[in-house]
């Protein structure tokens, strides 16, 4: 039951990236404006969002789990920071509870990690 309620949550997180992804990716109008007020070159909004939809695929595969959310973390700190430095509070709980999530899924990615590595230095050891 618990591995189910974990895809499901990645599921969802990467439909989540996969939406943004998208908006950036095809110029909303929304998105346009956003980065205009921050100053941001347009080009950063669509190579956020094809960092967003390649991570969104990265999300769903176990090998490159750790990569994507990884790069998702970073690219939301960016987020939250910009949203906060440009005085744009009520944008800022959106990307910081996807933040929050990707430090879930980056953690228990790593403890994964380490947990195989351990099971296989007693394989070499036995």
């Amino acid at each position: 039951m618990n591995k189910i309620m974990g895809y499901i949550f990645l599921v969802i997180l990467a439909g989540v990236f996969v939406m943004t992804g998208f908006n950036k990716i095809s110029g909303a109008d929304m998105m346009i404006q956003t980065f205009e007020s921050f100053s941001y070159p347009t080009w950063t909004m669509y190579l956020l969002g094809a960092a967003e939809l390649l991570s969104a695929v990265g999300l769903l595969i176990p090998r490159t789990r750790i990569l994507a959310s990884g790069i998702l973390t970073f690219i939301l700190i960016g987020a939250v920071g910009s949203h906060l430095i440009y005085a744009q509070y009520a944008a800022v709980p959106f990307p910081a509870v996807l933040l929050i999530a990707n430090i879930i899924v980056l953690v228990v990615g790593m403890r994964r990690l380490e947990a195989e590595e351990e099971g296989q230095m007693d394989a070499i050891q036995a």
